[in-house]
Formats: C-alpha cells, sequence, structure tokens
C-alpha cells in the first residue's frame, strides 16, 4: 500500500506541468521559504490533495509530502487539530485525502466567522 501512495502522489507531481512547483523531495524543507510559482507571487501552491481522489488513502509520509512538512510536524499538527486524526489501517495512520480538506476548509470558514465578529465588536466599540 505504502508503494502505491507514494506513485499515486508522484503522479500528481508530474501531472502538475501547468500550474505549481512539483513537491520537493525533502518533506522537512521551511514551508516558509520563498518559492516563486508561474504568476511571479511568493509562496509555495498546496494543491496536490485538491488532485488526490477523494477516497485517496495516504500514510504520514504521503500526507507530509504533500503538505512541505517533517513527518514530525505532521504529528504536531495532529494535537492542534489542524489536520484530522488519522485512521489506524493494518497497525498504520492513514488519513483519507478529502476528510483532511474538509477539516480545512471547515478551519478557514471558522476562521473566517471568528474575523468578521471581531471587527464586528470591534467597530460597535469604536465608532
Amino acid at each position: 500500500m505504502n508503494e502505491a501512495v507514494e506513485q499515486d502522489v508522484d503522479q500528481v507531481d508530474q501531472a502538475d506541468a501547468g500550474g505549481a512547483e512539483s513537491l520537493p523531495d525533502d518533506p522537512g524543507g521551511d514551508p516558509a521559504g520563498e518559492k516563486i510559482d508561474e504568476d511571479g507571487q511568493d509562496g509555495l501552491v498546496l494543491d496536490t490533495l485538491a488532485k488526490l481522489p477523494e477516497k485517496a488513502i495516504l500514510n504520514e509520509a504521503a500526507l507530509a509530502k504533500a503538505l512541505h512538512v517533517a513527518p514530525r510536524t505532521l504529528r504536531r499538527m495532529v494535537t492542534r487539530w489542524q489536520i484530522p486524526p488519522a485512521v489506524t489501517l493494518g497497525g498504520r495512520s492513514v488519513w483519507f485525502a478529502g476528510r483532511v480538506l474538509a477539516h480545512i476548509e471547515a478551519a478557514a470558514i471558522r476562521a473566517e466567522k471568528d474575523a468578521e465578529r471581531d471587527a464586528r465588536k470591534f467597530r460597535e466599540n469604536f465608532t
């Protein structure tokens, strides 16, 4: 299974000819490092998960590579609820690509609502 997941992630990277750079071989690289996409904007485009099927199963190494983080950082992200907890399959931690994306999208929606609430409170108190 591990090799199949790695192949799927590599195929997505290779199919990404018209967009962002492929993922680095070293998942422990600094995600804040300056990279420039084809639009000339600084930053990284994390679209590998979006290109995978929703039911794609990723092991720790594959998910860390897709998110441009080290495996240890991935485990920390779980403890901070930045990504959902893993499912145990055959004694190994795995994630469904769709669930990880849904979790990240829900966090973005919550952050947007929190910012709107804070802005509303600010306006009420200072206007």
